[in-house]
């Protein structure tokens, strides 16, 4: 007996991509349009329009986040002026701005603008530490260090949620001085913002951080993400042994407002700061999204590419969508090129999971550059027979819709926003959201001609996206499973001047020697990107990392509580947390110890300097020069890294060069060739150092023909790192003695 079909409810938009003067909008700026066009006269929509947009009110009005490319010398600022709209942040051609919504069309209208993006959100990638980093050697000044670094000088920026300002976590070692210079809530509407923004509280001194407390509770609910990030990058441990890598820096804290328009924000308000007092910084990002392209070109990585350079480094997590996850494996993605076989059909199973306040699964679909590519929904019982299948969505036609269907006793909401040809990159991209209250079966279709395309399946929550992977399955005919590749979220996984980390798990050496853990956590997420560059860069303890956490979040469960400090009449507590967002933040950390020691470094520098001083073990096996797509290029040293920051920074014209030596035979068992690219060069040392940071073996002007030849069979079998300085330049790579 066929099941009756009743479709309650129908809204389809197949409207084609406005373009007012030739002004292209992503597909979520057309959207909100149209539904603001629906929810105008409806109280219950309007309602829902607030919550899903995030918008605010300012001035008697709600605003909705903005993301534009502009003409600089051609935008004409008096008709935003006329229109009430706030443009905060200017960094070249991408301008954020917060728009009135009764202006919203209008905003394409203005000549100069070229493009205009409602921003994606970003959720937090939450999932022993310092000594594994080899954080402590460098803070008491070990391995030849000219001097202990712990971030003296340097501005940390963490970007997050659930910030505790009274923690004692934040003060000096001694407990008496703040150092949070500064905390931006963009969620406090009641004010004042920063100087030349529109939105959000500023408090900017001990006394207003303290008399604030905490930041707004947020969309996230109560929350200890932030206070516990910010611990691991740059807490003091007040008087624990739970210290941060970098506990003399500067703290700044932004509560970021989800949006991509108020990130971008949060990285100009760091950046223009830092400027302002002559310091170096280096910024956090323990957070992620999958609705992006996933190739770096999206606006959130156009503004790290603009701001970063000497002196203003980025660093972010991997993400958490590795092999395992709670509730089963993350095979979130999957990837098929339809020119190896045009006109295919790929099947695949949705599958979802049973938690409060969700709204469905989110399938983030995009293509490669000027293809197209059309998909469809099947509903199936238990037997595999098809109950209802939607026509096929075609990327050309850029369809908008949004249905409710009754399949029996099963309701199905299907909404989707598409585009054809994205601005940005010329690539198509289709996003479903998709809801089913029975226990039928659902199956996603997929066909083209001339596609690569990428699906991504992600919880979506009423009230927000998230960055967790469901897994895409074959338990159905014909049917393809999913797979944990491409798993790194944006902007911090795939950035192409980001240094993203995954997590391992810190090593613990029993009384008996014997070395447990310090295996790569089963959650980090995978690379590469799409465009094919391997990430993530390097690897950092973020299992299990004890850090602090905000004493007015009532969700901490006491039971999890590892130490608590008394401090000015209150509770402070350290707990226990696991995820990308935690590895990251030591990085964060090492990072500000190198700034320290060369302030002047560039992201390009730091990056290439954690690489190659990574330290390798049994647990990550022989890295080659390609890197690992869940490794990178090793585990974060810390010391080494320092080290070779240091040399950087004191040696006057001197560059980093990979090219200039190479090391034969690697391993080395008796003897280590080393052979001179550059043979105008003169060499004024070799250092063998082992991964403590201590100097094995050294040889001044050791260079005087082509190769040399090093005695290395006094050293114990392990891993050493080798660096050669020149008059002109240095060389660090990593030696593998196997005696």
């Amino acid at each position: 007996m066929k099941n009756k079909i009743c479709l309650l409810v129908l809204i389809v938009f197949c409207f084609q991509t406005l373009t007012y003067a030739q002004v292209q909008m992503n597909s979520t700026a057309r959207l909100f349009q149209r539904e603001l066009a629906l929810a105008m006269n409806n109280e219950k929509l309007f309602k829902q329009l607030v919550e899903d947009y995030d918008l605010f009110h300012i001035n008697g009005a709600y605003h909705i986040g903005v993301l534009a490319i502009v003409n600089d010398n051609h935008v004409d600022k008096e008709q935003l002026r006329s229109l009430n709209i706030l443009n905060d942040t200017r960094l070249e051609q991408l301008w954020s701005m917060r728009v009135p919504i009764h202006h919203f069309s209008k905003l394409a209208q203005i000549s100069g603008i070229k493009y205009i993006e409602v921003g994606e959100p970003v959720s937090p990638d939450l999932r022993l530490a310092v000594p594994s980093a080899r954080v402590d050697s460098v803070n008491a000044g070990l391995g030849g260090l000219m001097q202990g670094y712990r971030g003296k000088g340097v501005i940390i920026g963490i970007i997050d949620w659930g910030f505790d300002y009274t923690h004692p976590n934040f003060y000096d070692t001694t407990l008496t001085d703040l150092r949070i210079s500064r905390a931006w809530d963009q969620n406090k509407l009641s004010g004042p913002p920063p100087a030349g923004y529109s939105f959000g509280t500023e408090f900017v001194g001990k006394d207003n951080l303290l008399a604030a407390g905490s930041d707004t509770l947020y969309v996230f609910g109560p929350s200890s993400h932030g206070t516990h990030v910010a611990g691991i990058a740059g807490g003091s441990g007040a008087g624990t042994l739970h210290r941060g890598a970098a506990h003399e820096s500067e703290l700044i804290f932004i509560s970021l407002r989800r949006d991509a328009p108020s990130l971008i924000d949060a990285f100009s308000y760091i950046a223009n700061y830092a400027a302002s007092v002559n310091k170096p910084f280096v910024v956090n990002m323990s957070f992620g999204s999958h609705l992006g392209p996933h190739d770096g070109t999206s606006l959130k990585n156009l503004g790290i590419d603009i701001l970063h350079g000497p002196g203003k480094i980025f660093v972010g997590s991997a993400g958490n969508n590795g092999t395992v996850i709670t509730g089963g494996l993350s095979t979130f993605h999957l990837d098929k090129d339809f020119n190896d076989t045009p006109g295919d059909t790929l099947k695949t199973v949705v599958n979802f999971v049973n938690i409060n306040d969700i709204f469905g699964q989110t399938l983030s679909m995009w293509g490669s550059e000027n293809s197209d590519f059309s998909v469809a929904l099947r509903l199936v019982d238990n037997s595999d027979s098809t109950l209802y299948q939607t026509p096929f969505y075609h990327s050309l036609n850029e369809p908008f819709i949004n249905d409710t269907i009754l399949v029996g006793n099963d309701s199905l909401i299907v909404r989707i926003q598409s585009t054809a040809r994205h601005f940005l990159n010329d690539k198509p991209n289709i996003r479903l959201e998709v809801k089913k209250t029975g226990s039928n079966k659902l199956v996603l279709l997929a066909t083209s001609e001339n596609c690569l395309l990428h699906i991504w399946n992600n919880v979506r929550m009423n009230n927000r996206y998230t960055n967790w992977g469901v897994s895409l399955s074959a338990n159905y005919p014909g049917a393809t499973g999913g797979n944990h590749h491409y798993g790194l979220g944006e902007p911090a996984g795939v950035g192409r001047n980001v240094i993203t980390t995954a997590s391992y798990r810190a090593e613990f050496v029993h009384t008996n020697d014997i070395v447990y853990f310090g295996n790569i956590s089963s959650f980090s997420s995978y690379g590469p990107t799409v465009d094919g560059r391997t990430k993530p860069d390097i690897a950092s303890t973020g299992q299990s990392v004890v850090s602090s956490v905000n004493s007015f979040d009532w969700s901490v469960n006491p039971g999890d509580v590892n130490q608590t400090v008394h401090f000015n009449g209150r509770d402070y507590d350290f707990v226990a947390y696991s995820g990308t967002s935690m590895s990251a933040p030591m990085v964060t950390g090492i990072v500000a110890l190198m700034l320290e020691a060369y302030p002047t470094m560039s992201a390009t520098q730091a990056k290439d300097i954690l690489k190659m001083t990574a330290r390798l073990d049994q647990n990550t096996g022989q890295i080659g020069p390609e890197g690992h797509l869940q490794w990178g290029w090793g585990k974060a040293n810390a010391l080494a890294a320092v080290l070779a920051a240091e040399t950087l920074s004191n040696v006057k014209n001197i560059k980093l060069d990979e090219n200039l030596f190479s090391l034969y035979p690697n391993p080395a068992s008796s003897s280590l060739n080393i052979k001179m690219s550059d043979y105008n060069s003169t060499v004024k040392e070799i250092a063998i150092y082992d991964m403590e940071g201590k100097i094995v073996k050294t040889v001044s002007g050791a260079l005087d023909t082509k190769t040399y030849q090093l005695d290395v069979s006094s050293l114990s079998s392990g891993f050493y790192l080798v660096r050669i300085q020149t008059d002109t330049a240095f060389f660090v790579e990593r030696l593998v003695v196997s005696n």
